[in-house]
């Protein structure tokens, strides 16, 4: 899946369709805004798909697709490897132990020496920890309307 392949520029710019088919700004997509974005970005559904795809993307079932529902559908589940590896780094990244990442548990705690677009000299560690810390900021963003 292309997604896959861009890693955390993906799921930014995932967000960044999000806030656009966002129309009202609520954080979330109704049934209208959602078949717009359908229509906007030409995907070929037929109207019944449409109304099938909200509803697969509405989990919790509260008539509007939240951001996270969005993500995990359009991402899909993390398999257990990749879940164990998640919640392994989340506990050496919170610091405090209070169950939520602020940029004072990131500090000293991140680096990028070893990411392959730093080894490839492709970018510095400075910019694979600005995309790093870019990604919490704009899911923050997404999540409080800002």
């Amino acid at each position: 899946m292309k997604l896959a392949t861009r890693g955390a520029r993906g799921i930014i710019g995932l967000g960044r369709n999000f806030r656009i088919m966002d129309d009202n700004r609520s954080g979330s997509l109704d049934k209208y805004e959602f078949s717009k974005a359908m229509n906007d970005f030409a995907v070929s559904f037929t109207t019944s798909e449409i109304e099938a795809l909200f509803i697969f993307m509405d989990v919790n079932n509260d008539g509007v697709i939240l951001y996270d529902e969005f993500l995990r559908s359009v991402r899909g589940p993390m398999n257990k490897n990749r879940e164990v590896l998640v919640l392994k780094a989340f506990d050496i990244l919170d610091k405090d132990g209070n169950g939520v990442l602020e940029l004072s548990d990131l500090k000293g705690v991140y680096s990028a020496t070893k990411h392959p677009l730093v080894i490839s000299g492709e970018k510095t560690e400075k910019q694979v920890l600005l995309e790093f810390l870019e990604t919490f900021e704009i899911h923050h963003n997404t999540m409080h309307g800002t």
